[in-house]
């Protein structure tokens, strides 16, 4: 057995199939993008506006990735995020800016069976 471990064609065969098993493992438990639920997508996004991390911002968008998400999230830079809820089929996002109360409204999709919201306006039809 020692004579197996110091043999370096050992090693060149072992260490390979090691790391592609781990490449494997950590794309079947890499998390799925959005939620499960319009209520818990609504919680994510309200707690990352709150943050201001567009890290935890961006697998909740459906379009525009990081750049939309840190567009957003510096957007809220300044206000205070109050709450958020699911409410005819968006996220509404209460929040306080400069003394004034608004409301910050992101409709939300399902792609994959998984809920997203999508803060760029896109056109169909």
């Amino acid at each position: 057995m020692y004579k197996r471990l110091t043999n370096l064609r050992f090693w060149l065969l072992v260490f390979p199939i090691g790391w592609l098993a781990m490449v494997f493992v950590s794309i079947a438990v890499w998390p799925s993008p959005g939620a499960a639920s319009p209520d818990e997508l609504a919680a994510e996004v309200t707690n990352a506006l709150r943050a201001h991390d567009f890290h935890k911002l961006e697998p909740l968008l459906a379009v525009g990735g990081e750049d939309v998400a840190k567009s957003t999230a510096d957007q809220f830079q300044t206000a205070q995020v109050e709450r958020g809820v699911y409410r005819d089929g968006a996220v509404v996002v209460e929040y306080t800016h400069d003394g004034t109360r608004a409301e910050f409204r992101l409709p939300v999709e399902m792609q994959d069976g998984r809920y997203v919201v999508n803060p760029v306006v896109t056109p169909k039809g």
